[in-house]
């Protein structure tokens, strides 16, 4: 007997009926999910915006419409959940052209742009990639970043510490998207200075930032509320 559209639809859906439990279970085996705990909610392509202390970003980015050249960025973020798994999601949604980063690490803020040691960790992307390439108006997560030093998000040596996000730019960006009004300093090489996130020091970052730049977000797996 021919397959007629009606009964192709009632086989698809007898086949997601069957899976569906399954496919549930996975997902909540654990009982845990990804939670958004840092957002920097990017407005518009640098300079667009009023930022807040702002410090002079000439010798950093010459030109707005070049972007970033063959520099890193440490920005500081203060994650408002710990998890012992981050994904973190950039922005190229103000960008005219790819946005191309690589180097890209995370760990935990010492002081200044530097690292406490032994907490920075390289991110990657689909799946162990070292290179990701978000194309204009558009936004990418990283991989899964395992955070060994974080197995306790409720330990008294996480409070009030805060990650540095560090990555490099390939080639020239483009217009930046940024958050103006971080109120929070963050570091920024020279251009050309080529790849630096693992480095644990600041002394490659002599500029410094109170804006984002590119990262969007952060994301830790966390366990479901207890009521």
């Amino acid at each position: 007997m021919p397959r007629t559209p009606r009964t192709l639809t009632l086989l698809a859906l007898g086949v997601l009926l069957l899976f569906a439990p399954q496919a549930l279970a996975q997902s909540s085996a654990n009982g845990q999910k990804w939670v958004t705990s840092w957002t920097g909610s990017v407005h518009g392509p640098y300079p667009l915006g009023f930022p807040s202390l702002p410090p002079e970003l000439k010798f950093a980015i010459p030109d707005p419409a070049k972007g970033a050249e063959d520099q890193t960025f440490r920005l500081i973020v203060r994650p408002d959940l710990w998890g012992s798994q981050i994904r973190l999601r950039f922005s190229n949604v103000h960008g005219a052209k790819p946005l191309v980063l690589d180097g890209m690490y995370v760990g935990v803020q010492a002081s200044a742009g530097n690292l406490v040691p032994g907490t920075n960790r390289p991110v990657t992307f689909d799946g162990g990639k070292t290179q990701l390439t978000v194309p204009p108006g558009a936004l990418a997560w990283s991989d899964s970043v395992d955070l060994p030093y974080a197995k306790d998000p409720a330990s008294p040596t996480l409070a009030g510490r805060k990650l540095a996000v560090s990555f490099h730019v390939v080639g020239t960006s483009g217009p930046l998207t940024w958050h103006a009004k971080a109120i929070q300093t963050s570091y920024v090489s020279p251009p050309r200075a080529g790849a630096l996130g693992g480095d644990g020091s600041d002394a490659g970052f002599p500029y410094t930032t109170a804006s984002w730049f590119f990262l969007d977000a952060v994301d830790v797996m966390a366990p479901p509320i207890r009521r």
